[in-house]
Order: C-alpha cells, then structure tokens, then sequence
C-alpha cells in the first residue's frame, strides 16, 4: 500500500486552530492546500494522490563530534556545528559552575 503523499511533504505543517470547535486543536494544513478534498479528514493508511507542489521533508542529518567537559573531563557528543563554541560542560558541572 502506498504512504499518503501529504505524510512526508515539507509544505504539510501543523498548527493551533485558536477558532475551531475543540478549543486550540492541532490541525494539519497545506501551505498550497490539498491535493484532494478528501485529504484533509484522510484516515486512510495510503493513496494514489499525486501533488505537483509535493517536495521532500528531508530532516538534517547532523554530525556529533566528542569533547570532554571542561570542568570533570566527562566525554560529551556535541554537534559539530557547535564545536568551535569554546568550553564545554556537562550538565551537572553547568548548574553547579560559579
């Protein structure tokens, strides 16, 4: 059975519906709308749908280096996005550092 086309779209996002009748309900909406009418109540497990606005949620893939804690030497896997930040702590070390 195919996955619906909406369940793995990066325009699909959720937000608060602040006005529907279950007050502050998550809804799913389309930044294009739907490609069907009845996708929006879909509780089907797949479809044939096709979206000519459909783009891949492709989630980062981010890379962890290690580094110790500045303060007990405790290994830490830190982002590599991150590793040029300076000193790094551990939590216990960060809430108890002066």
């Amino acid at each position: 059975m195919n996955e619906c086309i909406c369940s793995s779209c990066k325009n699909l996002k959720s937000f608060i519906d602040e006005k529907g009748t279950e007050s502050n309900s998550v809804v799913e909406g389309c930044d294009y709308g739907f490609p069907s009418d009845s996708c929006e109540d879909c509780a089907l497990e797949g479809c044939e749908l096709t979206c000519t606005h459909y783009e891949k949620d492709q989630e980062e893939v981010e890379q962890f280096i290690i580094k110790n804690c500045a303060k007990c030497n405790v290994e830490l896997k830190v982002t590599s996005s991150k590793a040029d930040f300076g000193d790094v702590f551990c939590v216990t070390c960060y809430l108890s550092k002066n």
